[in-house]
């Protein structure tokens, strides 16, 4: 294992790593900290091919201007705390949290089979059996509370109002079977103060891109907080659902033709089968949305305004008061 290093107190010191890694990705591999003691609550990310200037001067930013909460029993933000360097004294990765142990990324909540529960999907996750189904007033309930806790992270990254995550989807936020949550990822967050962009973010996935990501991208216009509050709300909806909310819908004139046989487009013309345009669509049966109409109101009308509504879109404040009211019934 090379040599790394961590500043304290102005001084180098020695930073031992575990030798086994805990992930490792395109860019960069994640280690457990074996020494010293009082950083054993973080893990380090440690780059292939060392540490651009460009990064080096996004994570410098970021080190200065965490959140102002980053963990609470409820979640945790692995945010970047400080560098790591190798014996040339050359910076080379950082250090952060720990997400919480046990923790998986949250497909096995918005994948969904009929007839079949968790237990029968993901039969390595014996400690998530029982708890989340969708066809039990505690599974749902549990799914509500999982949502409170990713709102409240969300809350704290946006308050700044200069963070925005981007590439939100259920895989790439990881979750214990109890439901705390761990934003992790976050040296790719786009940076922005305004229409200034400091340091642009990483490629978002389509499925949970909002309509007008297309437009600011050739614009070459800063993302908004507004592009996460629609990711986190279609998230959200198929947590509940079961189902992508502009998909398990029959498509009529003048969209039921092969433009609309992708989801980028049905997105676009925001063709949401409870939104604003629902008379280009017709229901199918049974209805795979058929929860939806399940739903208290006011819950409702959160998914209608995040999908229909570009600027009055939830916030995540908006998202922890109505997930709270409902919780507490």
């Amino acid at each position: 294992m090379a040599k790394y290093y961590y500043l304290s107190n102005k001084e180098y010191k020695p930073l031992v790593l575990e030798d086994k890694h805990m992930g490792r990705g395109g860019q960069a591999t994640v280690y457990g900290v074996a020494f010293p003691v009082s950083l054993d609550s973080c893990c380090v990310k440690i780059y292939h091919n060392g540490c651009p200037d460009n990064q080096i001067e996004r994570l410098r930013y970021m080190i200065a201007n965490p959140p102002k909460t980053l963990t609470t029993n409820a979640f945790r933000i692995c945010w970047p705390l400080g560098f790591v360097y190798d014996d040339m004294k050359n910076i080379v990765g950082f250090y952060m949290p720990k997400a919480f142990p046990k923790s998986r990324d949250l497909y096995i909540l918005s994948f969904y089979t009929k007839g079949k529960t968790i237990a029968d999907r993901f039969k390595k996750y014996p400690d998530w059996f029982g708890k989340y189904e969708r066809n039990t007033g505690e599974g749902i309930l549990n799914r509500l509370k999982m949502m409170a806790n990713i709102s409240q992270a969300f809350y704290q990254i946006h308050k700044p109002d200069t963070y925005v995550v981007l590439d939100v989807k259920p895989m790439n936020i990881l979750a214990t079977s109890t439901g705390k949550i761990s934003i992790v990822d976050t040296d790719s967050f786009q940076i922005a103060k305004g229409e200034q962009i400091l340091f642009p973010g990483a490629a978002a996935t389509p499925e949970y891109c909002a309509p007008e990501f297309d437009e600011q991208y050739e614009q070459g216009r800063s993302f908004t907080e507004s592009n996460d509050l629609f990711s986190l709300a279609v998230m959200y909806y198929q947590f509940l659902v079961g189902i992508h909310p502009f998909t398990g819908a029959k498509l009529l004139p003048p969209y039921d033709t092969d433009e609309y046989s992708e989801l980028k487009p049905v997105i676009h013309r925001s063709l949401f089968l409870y939104g604003c345009n629902k008379r280009y669509l017709e229901v199918l049966n049974p209805n795979p949305h058929a929860f939806f109409e399940r739903m208290p109101r006011s819950l409702q009308l959160m998914f209608i305004k995040a999908f229909d509504a570009p600027n009055y879109r939830p916030t995540m404040e908006d998202w922890c008061k109505e997930l709270f009211n409902i919780i507490t019934k």
